[in-house]
């Protein structure tokens, strides 16, 4: 069956169409744009008029463009700008159609499994990390399945928000970045049994991994043959770190790899992921083009799910 996920997320809108058949899903379409819905959120706790109405566009746009290209049915998800917003209602009058909201373990449990679709990781011990704009999920499991998951308030856009970086950046931003993190991975996962994840693999997932490989491998378009499974080791992470972090955000454009509409946020987004490695004494990295909207064409969430947008369809 042909089916369609649009994921509403903190930073951008996107959309897959895919030929599904049990566990395996075979993109046929997909499309990103950036609308920041979480701009503003992190101040106000409310979703900004402009990024609504942006929203809304780009989702009704993607509702027509899944339907062109053959999806029988389609699902909206929303992430953590929508749990969060006390005004998320705004959004869902605006679009005229039920969205699922996903909560953090949602994320977490959909990541592992969209990540686990390509059959060289299914039955592997994997921790996967999705760090998307207003959180950070992590999933360890197995050929069982999940064994563990959680999520955590580190976002790009969030910390964004709540620690401006001058342009470029000044001396000392980037070690007192690093302790921010620092210190909110140790918050959260203070008392969490991950000691067993250090010997998994450990997979990145989302846009800022997919970038994170584009940057490494120097390719300028997505190429998911040459992008899945790339690996970025720990020394090659600090050093992209430290190459963002001293430079000022129009040479930060410039960079092979990295959108110039996402060089804002790609400070902390590679940031979460170096101190992530460094936390849990993970020497690699391997990106995934596959993560929550792999995951949500799969299992049961979908089948569940499509009585919330029958009439999207």
């Amino acid at each position: 069956m042909r089916r369609g996920v649009i994921d509403i997320g903190t930073n951008s809108v996107k959309l897959l169409v895919a030929d599904c058949h049990g566990s395996a899903v075979q993109p046929v379409a997909e499309t990103s744009r950036q609308t920041r819905l979480g701009r503003g959120l992190y101040d106000s706790g409310r979703l900004q008029p402009e990024p609504i109405t942006d929203t809304a566009e780009v989702v009704h746009d993607y509702l027509y463009l899944a339907k062109r290209e053959g999806a029988v049915k389609t699902v909206i998800i929303a992430t953590s700008a929508m749990r969060e917003a006390e005004n998320a209602r705004e959004l869902i009058d605006a679009l005229g159609q039920t969205v699922a909201i996903l909560s953090g373990d949602d994320e977490a449990r959909l990541a592992y499994d969209g990540v686990t679709t390509n059959p060289r990781l299914a039955k592997r011990n994997l921790l996967v990390i999705d760090v998307g704009g207003g959180s950070t999920e992590f999933s360890w499991g197995n050929a069982d399945g999940v064994e563990r998951h959680m999520s955590t308030p580190l976002g790009s856009v969030r910390l964004l928000e709540g620690n401006p970086v001058d342009d470029p950046p000044a001396a000392g931003q980037l070690e007192r970045a690093r302790k921010t993190i620092d210190e909110q991975l140790r918050q959260s996962l203070l008392g969490s049994d991950w000691n067993g994840a250090v010997e998994c693999e450990l997979i990145g997932t989302g846009g800022v991994a997919t970038i994170f490989a584009m940057m490494e491998l120097g390719i300028e378009q997505f190429d998911r043959d040459r992008i899945e499974q790339a690996t970025l080791t720990r020394p090659q992470a600090t050093g992209w770190c430290e190459r963002l972090w001293s430079l000022p955000l129009g040479q930060r454009r410039e960079i092979t790899g990295l959108p110039a509409n996402r060089a804002d946020v790609a400070l902390y987004g590679s940031l979460i992921y170096e101190r992530i490695m460094n936390h849990l004494g993970h020497g690699q990295l391997q990106a995934s083009t596959r993560g929550i909207r792999f995951g949500a064409l799969t299992g049961d969430f979908f089948e569940k799910n499509l009585a919330k947008t029958a009439s999207a369809q």
